[in-house]
């Protein structure tokens, strides 16, 4: 238990070293609140499982139309929207075969386009500049998912101390039922492995668990959204 808890909060500590990448973000009130995308507002202790009283105040804190995040341990039943913490350790040495599921982004026309085809997957708007605080920064590793050469997805990836992050993974309507996300996983595990970090880590979204279940993730814990 106590090393799927230190897992957790490697997890959370990684995931909010991107969100402080990509700017705007203000304290007040004992809170970092996102001026722009991507909109989120955490406690600057980061609680794993904070106290009812904690999150009445922290809640009753944050701006309108932003989105005050939780870290629990347990699923909880009254957020607005919760992704599942995962990882997975590389330590066994498993040979992937590479291929041509993701290409790298290199310049800030081919952003654009990865910011309008995200938009289009997510089914929400991503702000251009907020990405592009992220792009700029060494630790950041931008792709599309292709098939046939054509950009039908999008995955980024966020390399802190032994960890590589996935984070904004989404493929088009296009390009779904094909596989994409599972092969383009596949390729950021072998470059991983080629850098030799010792775990990937995630946030899944219900509708990819299964994805990452089968690639051998594990769940860590919950983050959940509150209007």
């Amino acid at each position: 238990m106590h090393m799927v808890e230190h897992a957790f909060k490697e997890n959370i500590a990684h995931l909010l070293s991107l969100w402080h990448c990509y700017g705007s973000v203000v304290k007040s009130n004992g809170l970092y609140i996102h001026e722009k995308w991507p909109n989120k507002v955490w406690g600057n202790e980061q609680v794993i499982d904070e106290s009812q009283s904690t999150f009445n105040t922290n809640r009753a804190d944050t701006p309108d139309g932003k989105k005050y995040v939780t870290f629990k341990s347990t699923q909880p039943n009254d957020d607005v929207s919760s992704l599942v913490a995962m990882n997975k350790s590389l330590m066994s040495s498993q040979h992937i075969t590479e291929d041509s599921s993701i290409r790298e982004v290199t310049n800030e026309l081919e952003l654009r386009h990865w910011v309008t085809l995200g938009s289009q997957g997510f089914g929400y708007d991503i702000e251009l500049a907020s990405v592009e605080h992220a792009f700029l920064d060494a630790r950041s590793t931008f792709y599309f998912i292709e098939h046939h050469a054509e950009p039908l997805g999008t995955v980024m990836t966020w390399h802190e101390e032994n960890d590589i992050g996935i984070h904004q993974m989404t493929v088009v309507q296009k390009g779904r039922g094909k596989g994409l996300a599972a092969r383009a996983l596949a390729q950021i595990e072998r470059q991983a492995h080629e850098v030799q970090a010792q775990t990937l880590s995630l946030q899944a979204s219900r509708k990819g668990l299964n994805i990452y279940k089968r690639a051998g993730f594990n769940s860590l814990g919950y983050i959940s959204s509150y209007l």
